[in-house]
C-alpha cells in the first residue's frame, strides 16, 4: 500500500490488460473506511495493510468490470458492505450481491460527504465519486468514464458491455464541472491512474474528449 494523502492509500498495481493496470483506493474516514474499485484475488499483502489501517466498512465499485471473486474475499475478511449502481446489477450479481445501490440521492451514513455521479457510457451503471477531503485536497474517482493513457485521455466504448457513445458524451459534460485536485481513474495506461489537475486543464481535457466522441458518434450514424 502506498499513502497518497493523509486519508488516501493506493493498493499495488494489478494488470488487467495489455499495458493497462488498475489500483484500488482506501479512503479513511471516521464513520468507516471506503474501498473504492477492487483488488485481485492474490493481493494478500494489500489486504493485510488494509486491515492494519482499520479495514473496510464499504466497498464501492465504479462499474461492472471491477467485479471479481475478490469481492467475496473482502466481504468475508472485513464484514464490509458492497455498493454499486443498479444499472450494472445484472452483470455483477452472479459474482456478488449489492448491499446498497448508489446514486446521486444516496443517503447512507457511510457515504456522507461523497458526491455520487451516475456517468453511464462505458457501462450503463458507471459512477464517479467526488470527495472534498478535510485535509485540503479534493478527489475525483472517475472509474473508466475517462482514464489516462500514456499522456493522453481515453473513454473506452465497447458494444459487448452495452457502451453508449451518446450517454458517454452527456456524462463527460457532467464531469467537466467536477474538477478536483486529484483525478483518480480505475483503469489506466502508463505509470499511474492518479493525476494532479488544475480546473482549467481538466475542462480542456474533458472538452477534447467530448469533441472526439462526438466525431466518432457522428461517423457511426452517418
Amino acid at each position: 500500500m502506498k499513502q497518497l494523502e493523509p486519508d488516501l492509500w493506493q493498493t499495488s498495481r494489478r494488470a488487467v490488460g495489455d499495458g493497462v493496470g488498475t489500483h484500488a483506493y482506501l479512503l479513511a474516514r471516521p464513520q468507516g473506511n471506503l474501498l473504492i474499485y477492487n483488488l485481485g484475488e492474490d493481493q494478500h499483502d494489500d489486504l493485510d495493510a488494509i486491515e492494519r489501517l482499520g479495514g473496510v466498512a464499504m466497498q464501492v465499485l465504479s462499474h461492472r468490470d471491477e467485479a471479481s471473486p475478490a469481492l467475496g474475499q473482502i466481504r468475508d475478511r472485513f464484514g464490509s458492505r458492497l455498493a454499486y449502481h443498479q444499472a450494472d446489477d445484472e452483470a455483477i450479481r452472479d459474482i456478488a450481491d449489492a448491499d446498497l445501490f448508489v446514486d446521486a440521492d444516496c443517503a447512507d451514513p457511510l457515504l456522507e460527504g461523497i458526491d455520487i455521479l451516475h456517468t453511464p457510457g462505458h457501462t450503463p451503471g458507471s459512477v464517479c465519486l467526488r470527495y472534498e477531503s478535510p485535509h485540503g485536497q479534493s478527489y475525483l474517482f472517475t472509474g473508466d468514464a475517462i482514464v489516462p493513457i500514456d499522456g493522453g485521455w481515453f473513454t473506452g466504448l465497447y458494444p459487448e458491455l452495452e457502451s453508449d457513445a451518446g450517454a458517454a458524451v452527456e456524462s463527460l459534460r457532467q464531469l467537466r464541472d467536477q474538477s478536483a485536485d486529484l483525478i483518480i481513474s480505475s483503469a489506466f495506461g502508463g505509470e499511474t491512474g492518479v493525476v494532479e489537475m488544475a480546473p482549467d486543464a481538466w475542462r480542456g481535457i474533458v472538452d477534447r474528449r467530448i469533441a472526439s466522441l462526438e466525431r466518432r458518434f457522428s461517423q457511426q450514424t452517418d
